[in-house]
């Protein structure tokens, strides 16, 4: 009588992690000044309460972008053949949710759409995209230098490229932004500046923590331990919140909120290591969102630029704690659901066209050439 095959199900665990990291992403550009503005029509309601809530919100988000690519190293570190496919999949479901998000913005504004503006939306401009598939394609090379390092070896590394792309850029940084000098020739990312986190050294660097952590957690002696890298993980966002408060100079991500900095990584690293620790079981609900967070990344700007047209967020987050929470949440929570139910439909639609591009040579091509070596 054939045994019967029990399939293992998936931990959910790193899948709540990524379904947080989505979260704070679309909290990260609510907030964001420059973006959607929460920040700004907290702080200028008056209310040092919703500024300060606000302005916390933001600062823990920014690790966000450090924890996906720290999952990505995590489970990728020990793996040696990359798909040609798999990038090009991404770069073109960035390309087609372009598309999307431009007519939707021109439709619902009642413009017209025009060929230029299509054609335009349809190269993939997202700098996580790019890099992403960089490090991808790239990343069987960077295992087989990592796994051929001994555990010394590798823990050295992480400490020098800590030193070097992590501590110097935030020193550097702070020290410019606070003095306004415009220093030149002394960085160790660019010759013109740290980049705020968006190079492809900071991926790298994540990507090897990420593998580090996989190959070598450090077993804690105490049960309650792991606690304590929650516990690291919300102070070191709560540190930069109160020195961006305090230091106005600094606030900014050529100062001290770049995705490379100290207290950025540290979050990331804790925060991370920490989810690593737990055991919540499998769950179909959440494993279900966790994988919509790639479209919901693309597409929540636009629909929160829709939710706009409807609530005046100026006023909400302008009216106090209260109003400003309020505002927060319908947005936060409104784009997250719209958007992963949509990437849903989307994923649906695509499945058969998927399966095929699945099964061609091009998407099972690996440009890197590296193989296993086999005895």
């Amino acid at each position: 009588m054939a045994e019967k095959i029990v399939k293992k199900k998936r931990s959910s665990n790193i899948e709540l992690l990524r379904i947080i990291c989505t979260l704070m992403v679309i909290s990260l550009h609510m907030l964001n000044p420059a973006i959607i503005g929460g920040i700004k029509y907290a702080k200028a309601s008056g209310s040092m309460l919703a500024f300060g809530a606000t302005s916390w919100i933001f600062c823990t988000s920014i690790a966000a972008v450090d924890i996906f690519i720290l999952i990505s190293g995590y489970f990728m570190i020990e793996k040696s053949k990359p798909k040609l496919g798999k990038a090009i999949n991404l770069l073109f479901v960035c390309a087609a949710y372009s598309v999307i998000k431009y007519l939707a913005i021109t439709l619902t504004a009642g413009k017209a759409v025009t060929t230029d503006a299509v054609l335009n939306s349809l190269i993939p401009k997202s700098y996580y995209v790019w890099l992403y598939c960089t490090l991808y394609i790239i990343s069987p090379y960077i295992n087989r230098i990592a796994n051929g390092l001994s555990k010394k070896q590798y823990k050295r590394m992480l400490i020098v490229g800590f030193v070097l792309f992590c501590l110097w850029p935030t020193i550097i940084d702070c020290c410019r932004m606070m003095w306004n000098k415009n220093l030149t020739d002394v960085f160790t990312i660019s010759r013109d500046g740290n980049g705020s986190g968006f190079t492809i050294v900071n991926f790298i660097y994540c990507y090897l923590l990420g593998g580090y952590l996989k190959k070598y957690k450090p077993e804690f002696k105490k049960k309650g331990t792991k606690y304590i890298e929650l516990l690291i993980s919300l102070l070191c966002p709560t540190i930069t919140c109160l020195l961006t408060i305090l230091i106005p100079k600094i606030n900014g991500t050529n100062g001290i909120l770049g995705y490379e900095t100290v207290f950025v990584v540290i979050q990331a690293a804790t925060l991370f290591d920490f989810f690593t620790r737990i055991d919540i079981g499998s769950s179909s609900v959440i494993n279900f969102f966790a994988k919509t967070s790639f479209g919901v990344f693309l597409l929540h700007t636009t629909v929160i630029m829709i939710m706009m047209r409807y609530i005046d967020i100026k006023s909400m987050f302008g009216s106090g704690f209260i109003g400003s929470m309020e505002c927060y949440l319908i947005l936060l929570l409104g784009s997250y659901i719209i958007t992963a139910l949509f990437d849903t439909l989307a994923h649906l639609l695509m499945t058969p066209i998927s399966k095929l591009w699945s099964k061609t040579k091009l998407f099972n091509f690996d440009p890197t050439f590296v193989k296993e070596e086999t005895e």
